[in-house]
């Protein structure tokens, strides 16, 4: 049995030979895409975004010879529990009978994050990339959403070595009354060394400036 398996008439082995031969090709083309970085499908941080060729390179990053000439660590990406989403709320307080909260107006979230590290002279450049929805609720209205993220770069568990607040502006237009979101911040930059792995970056929606939320 396992003779004839593996054996084969030559036909057999020359169509094989031929599907190892464009498989291999395939996997090549799809490597060569993503070191070269270009826009047209090859760059990480977008394709973990929009849905990269190869869901294997979803959340991947690029290290390579090239980029670092020896072995470093890209600082990792959380959303920090707690700032994942929140809602606004019509005015108006709870039901006195029912305690149901007023209706929802819309709810924000972050859904997913990617990043890219290049080395330079002076560091590690990341490239963070941050994925989004606002969604309306039951008292949604067609209206533009100004989504606060905030983007926060620690060194060990006390040092903050940048927090910086981005404001979204995402349009709600009827009929959907929803939209994804997408932002990019190409301007971090840590003091990564060889085998360092005490530097970490969060992302999270800063809504306390935000009328009528609450956490979802």
């Amino acid at each position: 049995m396992h003779g004839s398996s593996f054996g084969g008439s030559a036909a057999s082995r020359r169509l094989l030979a031929f599907v190892s031969v464009a498989a291999l090709a395939g996997l090549v083309a799809a490597c060569s895409s993503v070191s070269d970085g270009s826009s047209s499908g090859g760059n990480v941080v977008n394709n973990a975004l929009f849905g990269a060729p190869n869901k294997n390179l979803e959340n991947a990053t690029i290290v390579s010879a090239e980029n670092f000439g020896y072995s470093v660590n890209c600082p990792p990406v959380a959303i920090r529990p707690g700032t994942e989403e929140y809602k606004v709320f019509a005015p108006g307080k709870p039901d006195p009978l029912t305690g149901a909260s007023p209706p929802v107006i819309y709810q924000v979230s972050i859904t997913d994050t990617a990043r890219e590290c290049v080395k330079t002279n002076g560091g590690v450049i990341v490239k963070l990339g941050i994925k989004g929805r606002v969604a309306s609720g039951p008292a949604g209205k067609a209206q533009t959403v100004n989504v606060p993220v905030r983007v926060v770069v620690m060194e060990g568990r006390d040092k903050v070595l940048k927090s910086e607040l981005h404001r979204i502006a995402v349009p709600l237009q009827a009929p959907e009354l929803a939209a994804d979101f997408t932002k990019i911040d190409e301007s971090i930059m840590v003091p990564v060394s060889e085998g360092n792995t005490d530097f970490h970056i969060y992302v999270g929606l800063d809504d306390k400036a935000t009328p009528g939320k609450r956490r979802g």
